[in-house]
């Protein structure tokens, strides 16, 4: 069975304003653990719920457990009534070394988003990420965690929120990397890709 996947980026977030004055350590700020979109961010994901045409045919929404995709999400699907699932093997690229990719706690999340299921999030405190950048291979071995969930679903059309290193990683086997002056996916542009 074929699923087409809608790969969305989230909205612009705390770090990524950041980046454009500090660079990359913005990533890395002791204080910058699990930000936030910030104002244009949220209108970017605003913009896409009212101007994505296939935004109603979507059966099901996975995302990232990270406040800038979990925001995302809420401000794009918002009005419909299908399942946002939230999946720890959505992360952003590297779990690991920048702070900015270290999740809330799990509570925290639940109570500031209640319509979405953080059933499958096992840990209430974030044991993933440690001081130590992750690897490719470890990226990789998530990305295929990802794709045998999606495959053992029913769902033929999926939204996924996440992240640009991740999602590149994922739909074109390459990480951008603004340092070295690459472009990253779009905000909030749902990417198609058949799986």
């Amino acid at each position: 069975m074929s699923q087409l996947l809608y790969l969305i980026r989230h909205g612009k977030a705390l770090h990524n304003e950041l980046f454009e004055t500090m660079g990359v350590k913005a990533f890395r700020i002791p204080e910058g653990i699990d930000p936030p979109l910030v104002k244009e961010g949220i209108d970017q994901s605003i913009q896409l719920r009212q101007n994505w045409v296939h935004k109603d045919e979507i059966e099901l929404i996975l995302v990232s457990p990270l406040t800038r995709t979990l925001e995302t999400a809420m401000n794009i699907f918002q009005e419909l009534n299908i399942p946002i699932i939230c999946l720890e093997f959505l992360r952003e690229y590297p779990i690991g070394e920048d702070t900015c990719n270290k999740r809330s706690e799990t509570n925290l999340l639940k109570n500031k988003f209640p319509k979405i299921d953080f059933s499958e999030i096992k840990l209430e405190k974030d044991e993933l990420w440690t001081e130590k950048r992750e690897t490719i291979e470890q990226l990789n071995d998530r990305l295929n965690q990802m794709k045998k969930y999606i495959q053992n679903r029913s769902e033929k059309k999926i939204a996924i929120v996440g992240h640009s290193s991740y999602l590149g990683q994922f739909k074109d086997n390459k990480i951008s990397y603004q340092e070295n002056g690459d472009e990253d996916l779009k905000h909030c542009y749902p990417y198609e890709y058949k799986l």
